[in-house]
């Protein structure tokens, strides 16, 4: 199965799939128009209580999927990744140190993966799930980053996905593509994997009010919590809109903020970031932003080989095709269980930034 494919049926499973027809109008506040002169370089930043384990990619690790099972990859049950939180504890972040370094090449912004679809919150949220303020004693990893970015002058942004499987763990299934036209026999598991006989239960309205609150005062924690933030990365979309957080209201709370298209649909938010782990063919119509794994195997975050990264050659060109046409240019990295990242970020860092000035590209 291809890179793009992958992207596809996880794009599939989170709901960023077309427009449900809610238009925003895109920011034209001067605070934020660094965004659009390209090529913007951003690093990626993908960290949660995955990296406890070391062999597992954030929140899909805990998907039973018999492809990647077969390919070796690590896989553990829901009840499993989410007790990784338990042993979480970074001593060694400073994210300043990798700031400074991408910064230094000639990196523009920064977004940090706050919560991803497990559930996880990397700072003391006052909503009911897990975070930082239940296992690490309400050490805040999101201040701690904006903190750096500022020091070091990266303008700050956050990734969240309002997709969350521990919020909704009752109501959804965890083996990959269960009954889909592709995968027809699979059952649907929960989160022991056992299997589960029939449809999953529906959501009921209740249910999905609480969820909708608490998607809401969590992206209204970010946004008032931290000071002045530069970019929303939202990571897909949810059933139902029409008392989600409106961009009416981002703006009200971060009036200069720039706000991608994952929540509302393609095509609605100030620019396009569908281009993940893949170039466009032709040149896009608007803003654009790609997004690159920037080290090498085992998906978004750290997993034991992550110590090795994409050649220049490689990294270059993507560079290139973001200069060409327009876009910007989002490459990840992912710290370990410690907070540590691998030196060899810190190689290929150093010889991107050094390429891009002696290029003059």
């Amino acid at each position: 199965m291809s890179a793009n494919q992958i992207v596809a049926e996880q794009h599939e499973v989170i709901g960023n799939t077309a427009s449900k027809g809610i238009t925003i109008e895109r920011t034209t506040h001067p605070d934020a128009q660094w965004f659009f002169k390209p090529v913007q370089i951003g690093l990626f930043i993908h960290y949660g209580i995955s990296a406890v384990h070391g062999d597992l990619d954030i929140s899909w690790g805990m998907m039973e999927n018999p492809l990647r099972r077969a390919k070796g990859n690590g896989i553990v049950t829901p009840r499993e990744y989410w007790a990784l939180a338990e042993k979480f504890n970074p001593e060694k972040y400073n994210p300043e140190e990798w700031l400074r370094a991408a910064k230094d090449a000639g990196f523009t912004y920064a977004v940090l993966t706050t919560k991803h679809h497990d559930g996880f919150c990397l700072w003391p949220t006052e909503t009911d799930t897990i975070s930082t303020k239940n296992y690490m004693n309400g050490r805040d990893l999101v201040k701690e980053y904006v903190d750096a970015c500022r020091k070091v002058g990266l303008k700050v942004g956050f990734y969240y996905s309002p997709p969350d499987w521990h919020f909704n763990q009752d109501y959804r299934s965890f083996m990959y593509g269960s009954r889909t036209e592709k995968f027809p026999d699979r059952k649907h598991k929960d989160i022991d994997h056992h299997d589960i006989e029939g449809d999953m239960p529906v959501m009921s309205k209740e249910h999905y009010d609480r969820y909708v609150t608490y998607v809401n005062t969590q992206v209204r924690e970010l946004l008032t919590n931290y000071g002045k933030i530069d970019l929303l990365w939202f990571d897909g979309s949810m059933d139902d809109l029409t008392n989600v957080i409106t961009a009416k209201e981002i703006r009200s709370l971060q009036p200069h903020i720039v706000v991608n298209d994952r929540l509302w649909g393609f095509g609605i938010g100030d620019y396009c970031s569908q281009y993940e782990c893949r170039l466009p063919t032709e040149k896009p119509e608007g803003p654009w932003e790609t997004c690159q794994i920037w080290h090498v195997g085992g998906g978004w975050s750290y997993v034991k080989n992550a110590d090795k990264y994409r050649d220049l050659a490689t990294t270059l060109h993507q560079y290139e095709v973001c200069k060409k046409w327009g876009g910007n240019l989002l490459l990840n990295i992912a710290p370990d269980k410690d907070g540590v990242v691998p030196d060899g970020y810190y190689q290929a860092v150093r010889e991107f930034g050094e390429a891009i000035r002696q290029k003059n590209i």
